[in-house]
């Protein structure tokens, strides 16, 4: 072989090498990684168990909620924000869906009424935060509190049930053959990346995280692009509360307890950060199945139910520590 081959294969290889570096380099290709371990650990501990058609169903009835609240809160994290609101979102919108559909109002309506509802909440988050100027943590908790505690006044703290037979088809039916729920949050989920990474108004978000005055100087509305954000995740749990709800055949102002610390958890963990600047849908869906892994493992290795709260709060705060680490090591670079 000449030289030159032999120049040319090394090139190749050293190319090669580079580009398999760089994609083991990424947050979503270790959360990959990490997945498959943890999937490792639990079939060597509990095989049948872990890999049966039941468990993986439950796995999957529970993360549907929280990938379509993480996905929202990874637009917001993005903005260089946080929405505390998100659980009692989605308990407002099932509440109001609930008695709506109690009433005999027609189902599409009743959802359309519920849906405004979380518009609603996420135009107010948005219009204090981009407009008024006020802290977004001071903003969605306020929201969070108001939110949770219409939906208490309004359904006097009782489950709302007895909803007619028919709105269980939206999470009981099926597209094509495979369950309507899981289906259009896939499709929801994809759409949001498209939106984030591909629609110029809202890849915008990343410049207004990363540095707000800059992002103005620019010529970015950045207020604008605040604003829709923290509508885009109130809606995300509207929709939850939406599949939830006709999961459960009810509404109850008590759903999403802490569901705003997963969705954080599970999208810091994916990549966004607290500084801003940077997330991905595809991270915050890994986030998810980790969060979601860790807890049914814990379930299955009989942890106490009551320490899956204390389990939760560890992972955020791994997941926070870990944020801070790289933004303190991408200062110092």
């Amino acid at each position: 072989m000449s030289d030159d081959a032999v120049a040319h294969t090394d090139a190749r290889t050293g190319s090669t090498l580079r580009a398999l570096r760089g994609l083991f380099h990424t947050r979503e290709s270790s959360l990959f990684l990490v997945i498959l371990v943890a999937f490792a650990a639990l079939w060597i501990l509990k095989g049948s168990i872990f890999f049966s058609v039941k468990n993986f169903e439950g796995i999957v009835t529970g993360i549907v909620y929280d990938l379509l609240m993480a996905g929202g809160m990874t637009v917001v994290l993005v903005l260089w924000g946080i929405d505390l609101s998100v659980g009692a979102v989605l308990a407002l919108v099932s509440v109001v869906t609930a008695m709506l559909l109690q009433a005999k109002v027609g189902i599409p309506l009743s959802v359309g009424c519920g849906l405004l509802c979380a518009l609603a909440v996420g135009a107010m988050n948005g219009l204090c935060v981009a407009y008024l100027r006020i802290a977004p943590f001071i903003v969605t908790l306020a929201a969070m509190s108001v939110a949770r505690g219409v939906a208490l006044v309004l359904s006097s703290g009782y489950f709302v049930s007895g909803l007619p037979r028919a709105y269980s088809s939206i999470s009981e039916g099926k597209i094509g053959g495979l369950p309507a729920p899981y289906l259009l949050v896939a499709i929801l989920l994809v759409l949001l990346h498209l939106l984030l990474t591909r629609w110029k108004f809202l890849n915008q978000a990343f410049y207004v995280g990363t540095n707000p005055r800059a992002a103005v100087l620019s010529g970015i509305n950045a207020s604008w692009v605040t604003f829709v954000g923290y509508v885009i995740s109130a809606f995300m749990a509207g929709v939850a509360a939406i599949f939830m709800s006709s999961k459960l055949a009810m509404g109850f102002s008590q759903f999403g307890q802490l569901a705003e610390l997963r969705a954080i958890a599970a999208a810091v963990i994916g990549g966004a950060s607290f500084t801003g600047g940077s997330g991905s849908i595809l991270g915050a869906t890994l986030g998810v199945v980790l969060i979601a892994i860790i807890n049914n493992g814990f379930v299955l290795l009989h942890g106490s139910p009551n320490w899956q709260q204390a389990v939760s709060g560890i992972i955020l705060l791994i997941a926070v520590a870990v944020d801070a680490l790289r933004t303190r090591r991408e200062r110092r670079e």
